[in-house]
């Protein structure tokens, strides 16, 4: 009865959001470029969303010196590639709106940054801890696409954490050793390619989590508008709670290898060609598994393959 309660609060929670969408749809009407029209301009890897300008993409004000620390320097514009610091790091900080950013391997073993057409930016470490922060006004479709920012690290650097929040941009991440990763998408998009994680936590607004090849011992993800694609493996845990996104995973192994405890509120879950559905679903599966899988899905669409 209480996990009934529970379900009908979420929808009920989930309407409001809705509703509330409508609203300021309404209210915008006519008013900026829709996303579609701006991640068509953006092209490249983006991914095609379906959601309309009463997005609120990055979250970030450019004027707004807040984010930024007063002990070190502010770029603007083009940035020459420089040395941030000699040696590497154990932590990474990023604070991302409005520019595409990619983290490539150092020609050395030093840490450096350049950036083209950038709003504002800042780098500097502090302690063990490499924070990166940028941002750019909110012209999206004249932007977001012309501003870029390579960081480099070296190749032997495995970092212990990775802490990312990301506004209306892009990161890619590929053949890297991260320990534990907490990740917040807005209304960007995160590419992992080949990274052996600890811990994955990410939550996406009306964002995109592409994983491909990528092997976590935990991941925890919450999905209120976005969407994640993940292929890999999953060696120990997953929690999953979808609201009203989407969700695809092709996973290594075989379902028998999961206990799993699934919720559904009004969406749709598919797990290897299963349905899982109905109003206030709750149903737990127990294969006498070591590993364990949550799925909480309001009113999206969640689909495990494996």
């Amino acid at each position: 009865m209480k996990k009934f309660m529970k379900f009908c609060f979420v929808l009920a929670l989930v309407l409001i959001i809705v509703g509330g969408m409508f609203y300021m749809l309404g209210r915008r009407a006519g008013g900026r470029q829709d996303m579609n029209d701006l991640l068509k301009e953006i092209g490249g890897d983006w991914v095609d969303f379906d959601w309309e300008d009463h997005i609120d993409f990055a979250g970030y004000e450019i004027d707004d010196a807040s984010m930024f620390s007063e002990s070190y320097a502010v770029w603007k514009g083009d940035v020459e590639r420089q040395m941030v610091v000699q040696g590497s790091v154990g932590e990474l900080n990023l604070e991302i709106g409005g520019s595409m950013i990619e983290i490539k391997d150092s020609p050395d073993g030093n840490i450096y940054i350049e950036g083209e057409s950038v709003g504002k930016m800042q780098a500097y470490v502090e302690g063990d801890v490499l924070y990166i922060k940028s941002v750019r006004p909110a012209n999206l479709a004249d932007e977001i696409k012309n501003s870029s920012i390579i960081l480099y690290l070296p190749e032997e650097c495995s970092l212990r954490h990775l802490d990312l929040s990301l506004g209306a941009g892009q990161l890619k991440l590929k053949n890297r050793v991260v320990e534990d990763m907490e990740v917040s998408v807005g209304a960007g998009q995160l590419l992992l390619t080949d990274v052996t994680l600890n811990t994955l936590e990410v939550s996406l607004g009306a964002g995109e989590l592409r994983a491909q090849d990528v092997t976590v011992l935990s991941l925890d993800a919450s999905i209120d508008m976005g969407n994640m694609d993940f292929t890999g493996a999953i060696n120990e845990s997953a929690e999953i709670s979808c609201s009203m996104g989407n969700v695809n995973m092709d996973l290594e192994g075989n379902q028998e290898d999961f206990n799993f405890q699934l919720n559904c509120v009004a969406g749709n879950m598919e797990i290897d060609g299963e349905r899982f559905s109905g109003a206030a679903m709750d149903r737990y599966i127990d294969n006498g598994a070591a590993k364990y899988m949550e799925i909480n899905c309001s009113m999206g669409n969640v689909d495990i393959k494996f």
